[in-house]
């Protein structure tokens, strides 16, 4: 008997991508376009690798999304997709910290040099996940990674939004930093003496949605119907204009 299929969505930035793994293994995986069409290239995506690796969407055990922060449009198409496979085929779903998959593409990494300040000897081992989050926001969250305990990431700060001068503040040394928000924010990191790793590094990646699925899946942590739904953190930003807007309404009815 063939080992239980996991198929990985990643669609929380601009380049999504998908992957199937079974037996902690990845089999095939894939790169989506750069132009955020997830919703038109996903399933044909996903498609091509069932039919190139000799699988049949029934053989789906478990599909594992990148659940959020990021993208709205990206989380919600991953979100819905997740609710039809459970819904018609049975599957288990889990959902899967896009920081954390962002953080996971440090395991391994050695660097030969970083911008600022020289970095310390050895591969890093506190990293901070940073997302633009609009309107002076960020998304973060921090971790530490433990090579030497089969590549397990601890999560030392759990993501969240936050003003980004108080949160690099509260950081502490050393710590390196990463993700899409330090092209808006990377100043501010440097100021702090923290540690900045490279672009090649910032984008969340399907392979490492396998992982994180597979531990969840085989700690039974899936998702109810009612829980498969993007980790949005904060509401899209078309929300909060309407609710501002419904505040100022309510201002000037009353008088205020």
């Amino acid at each position: 008997m063939s080992s239980p299929l996991l198929l990985a969505v990643e669609t929380s930035q601009a380049q999504g991508s998908v992957a199937l793994a079974a037996a902690g293994r990845i089999v095939a995986s894939r790169g989506l376009s750069a132009e955020r069409r997830h919703a038109s290239e996903l399933l044909p995506a996903i498609a091509e690798l069932l039919r190139e690796t000799g699988h049949k969407p029934a053989d789906i055990a478990t599909f594992a999304y990148s659940a959020g922060p990021g993208s709205f449009t990206g989380l919600r198409v991953a979100a819905t997709l997740g609710q039809m496979l459970q819904s018609a085929l049975g599957c288990g779903v889990v959902a899967a910290p896009t920081l954390e998959v962002i953080a996971r593409n440090t395991l391994g990494y050695v660097p030969e040099s970083a911008a600022g300040t020289s970095p310390p000897a050895g591969a890093p081992q506190r990293v901070a996940v940073i997302l633009d989050a609009r309107g002076g926001r960020i998304y973060a969250a921090l971790f530490e990674l433990r090579e030497s305990q089969a590549n397990e990431i601890t999560v030392l700060q759990p993501a969240g939004a936050f003003e980004p001068a108080a949160w690099f503040a509260q950081l502490g040394a050393p710590v390196w930093v990463m993700g899409e928000g330090l092209r808006k924010h990377g100043a501010a990191v440097a100021a702090t003496g923290a540690y900045m790793l490279p672009e090649a590094l910032w984008a969340p990646r399907a392979e490492n949605v396998t992982v994180i699925g597979s531990r969840l899946a085989e700690a039974g942590q899936f998702c109810r119907p009612d829980q498969i739904v993007p980790h949005y953190i904060r509401p899209p930003e078309c929300e909060e204009v309407y609710e501002q807007r419904r505040a100022e309404a309510r201002r000037r009815r009353n008088g205020v």
